[in-house]
């Protein structure tokens, strides 16, 4: 069985109860600073806060446990196992440690490890569903299928509203050859909760398998109809479509799985396959250039990029590609025959014939041995249109890729690889803009935002690079981050040699903590900014996003913690979020052209349910910027929570137009519910 997904609680919070007491201010500093990077993604920056603690406290467990979680998501599996077994050694109470170093080990292929730590984790915190979950599919791993289903009887018996058990024993008695009962399984799952979109998926996958495709389309439309912002689930959709001979809507179900994952591998290849299919073969070479690009001893790709480039002209190319494949393929057949047509093209008369020589030598030795080609990757193909990932005969690279959502729809649990914090919601505003000197461009289609203020604001000289707008989240690389601390020891001499324009230069430091998501020092900054120059309509804009961004990471914590003790205490997010609005009502009234301030103050209005403080804002940003897709999208969605359907699917479809493709699915979805 593949490795798929499913969900679990986190439970990191309790660290904060476990964790020996840290005396210096400083460290706490570290480890919040540490965590706040975790939770948005900046695992580069969060290991190097982690390690100041560790440096200052190394006999801490606390900063070793997250920067194994650090470790975790960015791959670093061996490092991840050691910063938990130093944690375990320091602090060998806390369950967290043993889940964390078991997942490190599960991605080694060390499952008899990985167990032993599940076992341990599940001593000390015997509820644990995610442990037991884990300790299953290693059972499973391992091959043994009765103590895994014992398991997972076991597990359901405690947990009987836990439906990933219930996926996990459907798939183990579809490996025995029951789908009878693997059916009746995954039915009872969808039982408990018929709106549980994971669940549909497992379902329509084992349709699928069962070639009852209309059915498995039916339960992937449901499981999108409730998840639209699930790549997986558009690429099985797609195989089912695919299947069904509907290429237009698996061709359809290919775009969207990229928008929402643009690095998709599988989404990519199958996608160039079908426009191969139907003549789009400029557009198919680019999927493929995607796929060599991620997987460069991708052969299957490298060749069929090759085919596709002697089609279009491209014979350098072509011949090129080929011939890379026939270097670890010597004996491969085709590719002789095309590249010798290749040659013939280019005027390499010798090397055709040469490339012509050889496939009639193999014809002939292929006439004359009734043992056949011996090369797997020279097979007689079969009448499968699909393969699997590991598939290595190059002869079928026209074949679709299986996913593995098609082939296994469980897997270890793990949202450690992640944000530490999970944030799940149905529909999200889109978040605010920023001021940043980092891009992301990692989005398929952006928009080129452009502001004459903040290009003044820019073109002062007090800031380390050229200032941009941006709302989405940027992982810095080493050498980012070690440009913006070099940055803040820059301004923080150029304060004490020239106090007169301290505004501007604690404005460009505060900026440098953000991007290092030191919230406090940037808002601390910030704050004497606002003294020094009240005039400048960037300090307050850039103090709000500031504060709101501490919100979040406070309002995250403290979800958590009412999930641990569910007492419900906290403060509302929404008193935070009035010190944002007063904030950026500033901005405005010194900068009142300024469109990106008024979209971020709708958004936060509708934030906190001022729905209709929110409209006029948006309506507003849209004035100034008609081009602003964000704003259009969510002041669709403020319509949607107003019931004025009509409106809010033309500014969705008008976000969608400009390139926020999951509009269309948001519009779908509500049409639905009407």
């Amino acid at each position: 069985m593949r490795i798929g997904r499913a969900v679990i609680l986190l439970t990191v919070v309790f660290w904060g109860f476990c964790a020996p007491v840290k005396a210096q201010i400083n460290t706490d500093r570290m480890m919040s600073v540490g965590r706040t990077a975790l939770y948005f993604d900046d695992y580069v920056l969060s290991i190097q806060y982690f390690n100041q603690v560790i440096n200052a406290k190394p006999y801490l467990a606390e900063p070793y446990f997250y920067r194994a979680v650090a470790k975790l998501s960015l791959e670093d599996y061996r490092g991840a196992e050691q910063d938990c077994s130093i944690a375990i050694d320091r602090n060998p109470f806390v369950a967290n440690a043993y889940q964390v170093r078991g997942l490190a080990r599960v991605y080694q292929g060390r499952y008899e490890d990985a167990m032993s730590d599940f076992r341990e984790g599940l001593r000390r915190e015997p509820g644990s569903n995610s442990m037991r979950h884990n300790l299953i599919l290693c059972l499973i791993r391992l091959n043994r299928t009765q103590d895994a289903l014992m398991a997972a009887d076991t597990l359901v018996s405690l947990s009987p509203k836990y439906t990933p058990a219930m996926a996990m024993r459907s798939d183990l008695l579809w490996e025995q050859g029951d789908s009878t009962g693997a059916l009746e399984w995954a039915n009872k799952a969808l039982d408990v909760n018929r709106y549980d979109p994971s669940m549909l998926q497992h379902r329509g996958v084992m349709l699928a398998r069962m070639e009852r495709y209309e059915e498995a389309e039916s339960d992937l439309d449901r499981a999108i109809y409730l998840d639209p912002a699930d790549a997986g689930a558009y690429i099985t959709r797609a195989m089912i479509r695919y299947f069904r001979d509907n290429l237009n809507g698996a061709l359809a179900d290919y775009d969207m799985s990229i928008v929402i994952d643009p690095a998709n591998v599988t989404g990519h290849y199958n996608r160039g396959n079908l426009r191969a299919q139907i003549g789009d073969d400029n557009r198919a070479i680019e999927d493929f250039d995607v796929v060599i690009a991620a997987e460069p001893d991708n052969l299957m790709a490298i060749f069929y990029r090759g085919v596709l480039r002697s089609q279009t002209g491209d014979y350098r190319g072509a011949e090129q590609d080929i011939t890379r494949v026939l270097e670890e393929y010597p004996r491969f057949t085709q590719g002789y025959q095309i590249r010798s047509e290749v040659r013939e093209k280019l005027g390499n008369r010798r090397g055709a014939e040469e490339d012509a020589m050889v496939v009639l030598r193999e014809q002939n030795r292929r006439f004359n041995n009734a043992l056949g080609y011996e090369d797997s990757a020279d097979d007689e193909d079969d009448d499968a249109r699909v393969r699997n990932r590991s598939d290595r005969n190059v002869r079928n690279y026209r074949k679709i890729v299986v996913d593995e959502n098609l082939e296994n729809s469980t897997g270890f649990s793990s949202e450690y690889r992640g944000k530490v914090q999970n944030r799940n919601v149905d529909v999200r505003y889109l978040e605010p803009y920023r001021l940043t000197y980092y891009k992301d461009n990692t989005q398929t289609v952006r928009s080129v935002h452009g502001s004459k203020v903040v290009e003044e604001l820019s073109s002062t000289g007090c800031f380390m690079a050229e200032v941009l707008l941006e709302n989405h989240e940027v992982q810095l690389e080493q050498n980012q981050i070690d440009r913006l601390f070099a940055d803040i020891g820059l301004r923080t001499q150029y304060l004490s040699d020239n106090r007169d324009n301290a505004g501007c230069l604690l404005l460009a430091r505060a900026i440098d903590f953000a991007l290092l998501q030191d919230f406090t020092n940037a808002e601390s900054d910030l704050n004497l900014a606002v003294q020094a120059d009240p005039d400048n309509w960037a300090v307050w804009f850039c103090r709000a996003q500031i504060r709101a961004r501490s919100v979040e990471v406070r309002k995250a914590e403290q979800d958590n913690d009412n999930q641990t003790d569910n007492t419900g205490r906290g403060v509302s997010a929404e008193a935070g979020y009035r010190m944002v609005i007063r904030d950026l009502s500033q901005a405005i009234d010194l900068e009142p052209s300024f469109a990106f301030a008024y979209y971020n103050r709708g958004t936060f209005h509708a934030m906190t349910n001022d729905m209709h403080a929110a409209l006029v804002d948006f309506d507003k940003a849209i004035e100034l910027d008609e081009t602003l897709a964000e704003a259009w999208y969510n002041r669709g969605l403020v319509l949607v929570m107003l019931n004025r359907m009509d409106d809010a699917f033309r500014d969705l479809s008008r976000a969608g137009e400009l390139g926020i493709y999951s509009a269309y699915n948001i519009i779908k979805r509500f049409s639905k519910s009407e």
